[in-house]
């Protein structure tokens, strides 16, 4: 680049890296995050005048440092001051180490004014035991790493000189360079170079091609919906023999090690993530002029590595492909990240900065040193409290070791996650050097130690169990132990466990003088009364298994359950009319030998493919599950559980026989009764009910029907997430409130989690640990275990596993498969025992509990962005007059994907408030389009939400032409929009983006705004609103707006931030 030296600088304008931090800096004047701040503690004989002095020479040297910036006709411009204004403030205070440490943290977070003067500051500390230390802060509009060591240099020489002679001109000590950096900004905004930035940003488009996905990685909070720049530090070094390796290969690839550390860096986030396509920055130095190496100044630019982790990808060729694209870019220039945005045109969204969200920054040299004649200077720790990106590693490679550091957004990651990820990078690192050749999915993300103790560690369940004490052993216990306690009411019948398990004896020498014997299956559709649990238990006495038929089920399905199942016999006829004479037999008990691995019950669930499927749970399973969740629950004698739901479900197998096994009462509700709130609320109260199983649904019909508290219920909920809002409501009835977790494939419950404290946000409640017996694991694609905090699939093993699907080998093989870690010893472990793969989403936390992430197939994708139903589901449950609701995916004719809520509203109308509501929880991707109100959300005969059952959103007409103002207010603001984007006849729907808009001309926009309706609007409110008419709505509302509630929602979009010398060729 031809530079053309300017002798008397006044005015320039900005260089376009520059241009993106005074945008930045503009969104939120109070934000640090751009703030450069070194320490340095000064011991021995300190000339502080010499020092002051040396400062000042740096600013008359580098017109940089004396140099404001102001806005001019909607344009920023750099204004060079005739004279430095940078002083060395001496205070007087000695700080100890601690107030020192709260000194230097407190020059971190205070932000700059760029109008106002030079953005620069030193000041020196006097120690309490001798020496100084020396703080100088500037932002990031003046510098970048690679400035470091000219301005180490710089110094030393000016302060050598100073000393030499105290009366010499501070403008004298350094000598003038030849060039300026506002040289470079002018020269950057020549046709030459303009010329040579197209043809970049063209080469860049090529070779990153369009539609870039967000990086969505698990985090520990919910993303905000405007992003915050408050961040932290996790350090970090790679051990001797990994940077030995790293170096080997790179020599081996013929490249730098940058290469294999943004190979293992991208698989690293794609393994964490589950994505296999996002971007990745990575900070150039932009000196490519060797007139341009003496000078400080903002010159780093950020070039674009788009990972695309196609299956069987490995290290080797990762690095590879890597390298061309390194050499492609460097071959091509750089291409300004505001220009890509222009031309890649990604969805703008205030939770994120927009095409990345991760950094690789990677050092070669030794950080600069600061050497002063007579002093032994010694740099001083900086706490990093801002963050640009939701992540971002710096490795500082030297001749032996690599020091690194992660920062990371505290709105979204605690301290913990980001040293997993820290450990995460070593060890994937360390096993790509170890066999480049081994694909990138096969790649370690924990290292053996961790690995081992994530498998065993939360599943030591073990409870042993009598082989020979099934249902019916630990229900004639009950009987002989209680017997003239009452088992069973229903309506105005009640059974004691004598009569019960009398009735039980006959009926089941009844069936077993018709065949029925082991592993004999039994058809039992009967409606809600005594006689269904009779006939069950009667079922498993003779040695048979059951079968649950909803007589309210439609027949056509029950006809196919049959069919498949072929059972010997189907109960469906009050006992004394089906089995007549049976009530003539024998009442003592049958004493039939039993086996664990017989067959207890089979029931049908819903297939994926609209066809029930048979789930086989053996004697062994049911034992065991009883044994667990006795040990969550502790029921006794003196209990009352009222049981609810229909005999179709898993679930109804606690309640119509936990209370039996512990000696309690069931307090059975008729069918009637069941689909009644009012009518159950009235049962809990007459019959005094201590316990209750219900799904979420359920549990709000009734919180709905009645006010009063239940200081005395044990409530367990499950079948679908329990949100915190619902969560919150029970626990201030006063309940003891169990949540459970289990597909009907591990025998009803497996995982639960005694809620204590619902928490003040929103979201889902925890489904907690294993219970007894069970195993959970989250696993990625390639059945590793994943860290925790990192979403994976979820995988359960342990004695509750079904046989299987009846009738269905294939199925079954593809649901169950061989247990990949037969050797942890657990429950259901060793040779031949399996996993189960539940098709749900979790992760662990620290404390071991696992968080339920929804269904994969709840998981949507609106524009690019993945959508957890979740999420979006909590957000609108916490809004006061919503109720209930929940969200989907919905494909109009259009094929632009909708995000539709459906809601239940205290009022039966959506809220005038929600948008405002949602809007401040979840980021604009997140946010419904379509809202409808339903008198009540379709629910399955289990109790859950019927998503299929959901009505199609009424869409609002899209806008296939030119759309006319209609307001005095749109029709003025088109105009400006007009003017700015030099285009004519814009309609009130146009996209200020995808016509063309970007950062610079909504500034030009906002400047007009100003002169034509007398609003300050901030950028923030405008990059929200971009569309006429959206634009329009802020103006006429704005009144009541504060500019200070605005957050600057681009904070990091331009992260390469230099602040560390780049090392990224290739």
């Amino acid at each position: 680049m031809q530079v053309t030296l300017s002798r008397i600088i006044e005015t320039a304008p900005l260089s376009l890296a520059q241009e993106l931090l005074w945008l930045l800096q503009r969104l939120d004047p109070t934000d640090a995050a751009y703030n450069l701040t070194r320490a340095f503690r000064l011991d021995g004989a300190l000339d502080a005048a010499a020092l002051e002095r040396a400062l000042e020479a740096l600013a008359w040297r580098h017109a940089i440092l004396r140099t404001r910036f102001e806005e001019r006709d909607g344009a920023p411009q750099q204004v060079v001051l005739s004279r430095p204004t940078l002083r060395l403030t001496r205070e007087a205070v000695q700080p100890d180490d601690a107030a020192l440490a709260e000194r230097i943290r407190e020059e971190t977070r205070r932000p700059f004014d760029l109008s106002a003067g030079p953005p620069i500051r030193a000041s020196l500390l006097p120690l309490a035991g001798g020496g100084a230390v020396l703080l100088l802060a500037m932002h990031h509009i003046l510098s970048d790493g690679p400035s470091n060591p000219i301005l180490a240099r710089d110094l030393m020489t000016a302060y050598v000189a100073a000393l030499a002679d105290p009366e010499a001109d501070p403008a004298a000590l350094l000598p003038p360079l030849p060039l300026q950096y506002a040289d470079h900004a002018r020269a950057q905004r020549g046709e030459a170079a303009q010329a040579r930035i197209e043809r970049a940003v063209e080469r860049a488009v090529r070779r990153l091609g369009t539609g870039i996905p967000a990086l969505e990685l698990p985090t520990d909070r919910p993303r905000p919906s405007v992003r915050g720049s408050a961040g932290a530090r996790v350090e970090f070094a790679l051990p001797d023999e990994t940077v030995s390796a790293l170096r080997a290969l790179a020599r081996a690839e013929a490249c730098t090690p940058f290469i294999p550390l943004l190979a293992a860096w991208q698989a690293l986030l794609g393994r964490w993530s589950g994505q296999d396509d996002f971007a990745v920055g990575v900070p150039d130095a932009g000196r490519n002029d060797e007139e341009l190496e003496p000078l400080v100044g903002f010159f780093v630019e950020t070039q674009l590595f788009r990972a695309r982790l196609t299956p069987g990808l490995t290290g080797r060729a990762l690095c590879r492909r890597l390298r061309a694209e390194a050499l492609a870019a460097l071959s091509d220039g750089a291409a300004p990240i505001e220009r890509l945005l222009e031309r890649l045109d990604p969805v703008r969204d205030g939770s994120r900065t927009p095409l990345f969200q991760t950094l690789l920054n990677l050092r070669m040299d030794a950080p600069a040193a600061l050497r002063l004649p007579g002093l032994t200077v010694t740099p001083l720790p900086v706490p990093e409290t801002t963050a640009k990106l939701d992540v971002a590693l710096d490795v500082a490679v030297g001749e032996a070791r690599a020091l690194c550091a992660i920062d990371y957004a505290t709105d979204l990651f605690d301290a913990a996650t980001a040293e997993r990820l820290a450990a995460g990078f070593r060890a994937l690192l360390a096993g790509m050097l170890a066999d480049p050749e081994a694909e990138l999915a096969d790649l370690p993300l924990m290292a053996p130690v961790a690995r081992a103790e994530e498998l065993t560690r939360w599943n030591d369940t073990a409870l042993a169990l009598d082989p020979a004490e099934d249902l019916v052993a630990m229900v004639e216990r009950t009987a002989a132990d209680l017997p003239d306690c009452v088992a069973l009411v229903c309506g105005e019948t009640t059974l004691t466990y004598r009569a019960l398990n009398a009735r039980a004896n006959r009926l089941a020498r009844w069936l077993a003088a018709r065949g029925v014997g082991a592993d004999s299956l039994v058809a039992v559709a009967l409606p809600r009364g005594v006689d269904l649990p009779v006939a069950l238990l009667a079922i498993q006495k003779a040695g048979g298994a059951y079968l649950p038929l909803d007589p309210d089920q439609p027949a056509v399905r029950n006809a196919h359950i049959l069919a498949h199942a072929r059972p010997v016999l189907v109960i469906d006829a009050p006992l004394a009319e089906f089995a007549a004479g049976y009530e003539e037999l024998a009442d003592g008990n049958l004493g039939r030998p039993v086996h664990p691995r017989q067959l207890a019950y089979t029931l049908y669930t819903s297939g994926s493919t609209g066809v029930p499927k048979g789930v086989q749970i053996d004697r062994q399973a049911f034992a065991s599950f009883l044994h667990a969740m006795q040990a969550q629950i502790g029921l006794a004698a003196d209990d009352r559980l009222l049981a609810v739901t229909t005999l179709g479900f898993d679930i109804a197998g606690l309640e119509l026989f936990l209370p039996l096994v512990a000696g309690a009462r069931i307090i059975l509700a008729t069918r009637e009764q069941a689909q009644d709130p009012q009518a159950l609320a009235g049962l809990i109260e007459r019959q005094g009910i201590t316990a209750l199983q219900a799904t979420p649904a359920t549990w709000r019909m009734l919180l709905d029907a009645t006010e009063r508290s239940w200081p005395s219920l044990r409530a367990v909920c499950g079948g679908e997430e329990l949100g915190v809002g619902l969560a919150r409501c029970l626990l201030a009835r006063g309940v003891r409130l169990l949540n459970v977790y289990g597909p009907t494939e591990t025998t009803v419950w497996s995982a639960a989690w005694l809620v204590e404290r619902a928490g003040d946000g929103d979201g889902t409640v925890p489904i907690g640990h294993a219970v007894a017996n069970n195993r959970l694991y989250i696993l990625d694609s390639r059945l590793e275990p994943v860290p925790p905090g990192v979403a994976g699939d979820l995988w359960i093993g342990g004695l509750g596993l079904a046989r299987g699907y009846g009738g269905q080998p294939g199925l079954t093989a593809a649901c169950f498969m061989p247990n990949p870690f037969p050797e942890d010893g657990a429950p259901g472990a060793g040779a031949g025992s399996r996993l189960y793969r539940t098709g749900d989403r979790a992760q662990r936390r620290t404390d071991g509990a696992i968080e339920f992430l929804g269904r994969r197939d709840h998981q949507m994708k609106i524009r690019g962005f993945r959508i957890e139903a979740a999420e979006v589901e909590a957000a609108l449950d916490s809004h006061p007059q919503v109720r209930h609701s929940v969200v989907a995916a919905h494909m109009p004719a259009t094929g632009d994907a909708l995000l539709c809520a459906y809601l239940v509203t205290a009022d039966g109308s959506e809220p005038p408030d929600l948008h405002t509501h949602l809007a401040a929880r979840l980021p604009a991707y997140m946010l419904p389009s379509v809202c409808m109100v339903l008198d009540r959300l379709p629910l399955n005969a289990n109790g859950k939400i019927d998503r299929k059952a959901l009505p199609p959103p009424d869409t609002p007409a899209a806008s296939d032409g030119f759309e006319p103002p209609a307001t005095d207010t749109e029709a003025r603001l088109a105009t400006l929009w007009e003017e700015v984007l030099e285009r004519p006849g814009l309609g009130v729907a146009d996209d200020f983006f995808r016509l063309g808009g970007h950062s610079l001309r909504l500034v030009r926009l906002q400047t007009r705004i100003r002169g034509a309706f007398g609003l300050d609007l901030p950028l923030a409110e405008l990059f929200r609103a971009p569309t006429v008419r959206a634009m329009a709505t802020v103006i006429d509302s704005r009144g009541s707006r504060d500019e200070a509630d605005d957050l600057a929602f681009m904070a990091g979009l331009l992260a390469g931030d230099g602040t560390a010398e780049p090392g990224g060729a290739p």
